[in-house]
């Protein structure tokens, strides 16, 4: 039984592995000459947005999206320098990137916090009250 529930803990981020590593024949039907970006289907964004938390610790999260805004993700990357890629999954408040095993990202606004799972298997706040750094000009 746990091994099932491990499966579907991953599901999420498998499914968007395997949708990015598809051959673009295989994400659009067929009828493309070679690429995804010949079907019209592209990844949008990632520039870093860097937080500062309460800790006075930087997390740098680049934002992602397919072109027909069917999915979005974000790449996590921790102060101790471990990257996470987390598609976003459904919300009352803000946006949730969760692979719903390991690490939650949760934003809103221009605030964040991250939370992740313990070995007692319950979710523990990592870093609280990060806020954007301002881009300087």
């Amino acid at each position: 039984m746990k091994e099932k529930v491990r499966f579907f803990q991953f599901l999420p981020v498998l499914l968007l592995l395997l949708f990015l590593a598809a051959p673009a024949g295989a994400t659009c039907g067929g009828d493309c000459e070679g690429d995804a970006a010949s079907c019209g289907l592209t990844v949008k964004g990632g520039e870093p947005v860097v937080y500062t938390c309460g800790t006075g610790e930087t997390i740098t999260a680049r934002y992602y999206s397919l072109s027909d805004d069917s999915l979005h993700f974000v790449k996590v990357t921790l102060p101790d320098g471990k990257v996470y890629t987390l598609p976003a999954v459904l919300s009352a408040s803000g946006v949730r990137y969760t692979d719903d095993f390991e690490l939650v990202w949760w934003t809103k606004g221009d605030t964040a916090f991250a939370e992740k799972r313990g070995e007692d298997g319950e979710w523990k706040t990592l870093y609280q009250e990060c806020r954007i750094v301002p881009e300087k000009n």
